[in-house]
């Protein structure tokens, strides 16, 4: 009898520990973006995509949309998401959008983020070559 269930008690481990290893599927904030969570969704976003594909953006004197930016450069990503935390804390204009996701604008360096409760790493942010005009057209 033993060995009956011990290749069943073998299998429902083995998904166990698999489900128990798999990265989260969703952002760790499911409710609407405010200034308690706002340090999660700055963490998230800044450990995920966001700084890897748009960092180079994020340099002292580096001109998009006719805006060159400001501060000094971001270099890692704890300081990205120093940067975006006051952004989705309400320091800038936001506006909610399709699918419970909200847009956050910065016109002092020209910064889009977007927050997206159902994408892992809780959405992006970027500075658009359209500027003010790519964050207006957000739906």
């Amino acid at each position: 009898m033993f060995k009956r269930l011990q290749r069943p008690l073998l299998v429902l481990l083995s998904a166990l520990s698999l489900t128990l290893s798999l990265p989260a599927l969703a952002c760790p904030v499911a409710g609407p973006p405010s200034a308690a969570n706002a340090p999660t969704i700055a963490s998230s976003i800044s450990t995920g995509h966001a700084f890897t594909k748009h960092g180079n953006e994020f340099v002292h004197g580096v001109v998009i949309a006719g805006l060159a930016f400001p501060d000094p450069t971001i270099a890692t990503p704890g300081a990205f998401a120093t940067f975006l935390q006051p952004i989705v804390g309400g320091a800038g204009t936001n506006k909610p959008l399709s699918n419970s996701r909200h847009a956050f604008w910065d016109a002092r360096t020209g910064t889009v983020v977007i927050f997206n409760p159902g994408a892992s790493d809780c959405g992006t942010a970027f500075r658009p070559t359209a500027g003010q005009a790519y964050y207006t057209g957000l739906k």
